[in-house]
């Protein structure tokens, strides 16, 4: 039985956090929230934040692995990295050979 809070030397949060029989659930609840303070806050969100970004970029690097793994495994894919190699190489031997004709009289064969 509860006595009143008037007969009760101790403040009433104090009061009410010892009423524990009655509803346990609502006192931690409301210890929960007196216990936090603005910095203890802050202090949990990034806790948060650091394990979701270490969890998340080791998932994502090893996701972006396995994908990378599957697409250079298929031949079409290899042979369009092939045609544009030798786009790229092709452009470069123009640019050296009208630009800079000298590189290419270096190269000793």
């Amino acid at each position: 039985m509860m006595k009143k809070v008037e007969d009760n030397p101790l403040p009433r949060t104090t009061y009410y956090m010892m009423d524990t029989k009655a509803l346990p659930l609502r006192n931690i609840q409301y210890l929960i929230r007196e216990a936090l303070t603005k910095t203890d806050k802050a202090e949990i969100k990034s806790i948060v934040r650091k394990e979701l970004e270490t969890e998340l970029k080791a998932k994502l690097s090893k996701a972006i692995e396995e994908e990378v793994a599957k697409a250079l495994k298929d031949k079409s894919t290899k042979d369009e990295i092939g045609e544009i190699s030798k786009k790229i190489i092709k452009k470069l031997y123009k640019d050296l050979s009208y630009h800079h004709p000298y590189i290419i009289d270096r190269i000793k064969v």
